[in-house]
């Protein structure tokens, strides 16, 4: 449980930061382009802050995510034309936040997947003028799989 901890912690700090000092942007990842050179690590600090404690959880899946989180705290130009940053970092984040999301089907937990297509449907049906809509899906996204590693840590070491 320790790792989820640091894992929220990590996460509804620089989200706060991000919004106190930013608002909403179109995308988590933006706030690197938003932030000051001198505080740009900050950004990857957070992705690694996430990404590490999943290398952590002692399950080939989760360790695959964790991967991917942490290749997006490293390619965090994502939008340089010139590179496979771009490629490396969307990747990385449909890794980092899919692999867990089909993980927690193996344990019979489905309401993070459900809730992901919930909002997909809710976006797709009700708000396509909705702004900043990959921001919600990420926040969506995030909280649905720190609710499935709620639900799934303690049968991980009961298997």
């Amino acid at each position: 449980m320790e790792l989820l901890i640091i894992q929220l912690l990590v996460f509804v700090s620089y989200v706060g930061y991000i919004v106190s000092k930013f608002g909403v942007l179109p995308s988590i990842s933006d706030s690197w382009y938003s932030l000051p050179l001198n505080n740009k690590w900050l950004f990857t600090f957070f992705c690694w802050g996430i990404g590490i404690p999943m290398l952590l959880y002692g399950t080939l899946p989760l360790f695959i995510s964790g991967v991917g989180l942490s290749f997006v705290g490293a390619a965090t130009q994502f939008k340089m034309m010139e590179s496979y940053t771009k490629q490396v970092h969307f990747i990385g984040a449909g890794i980092g936040m899919g692999v867990p999301t089909l993980y927690f089907l193996s344990f019979d937990v489905y309401f993070p997947l459900l809730m992901q297509i919930w909002f997909g449907l809710y976006y797709f049906t009700t708000h396509r003028d909705m702004k900043n809509v990959l921001w919600w899906f990420e926040i969506v996204s995030f909280i649905s799989i720190m609710l499935g590693l709620f639900k799934t840590i303690p049968l991980f070491y009961s298997l």
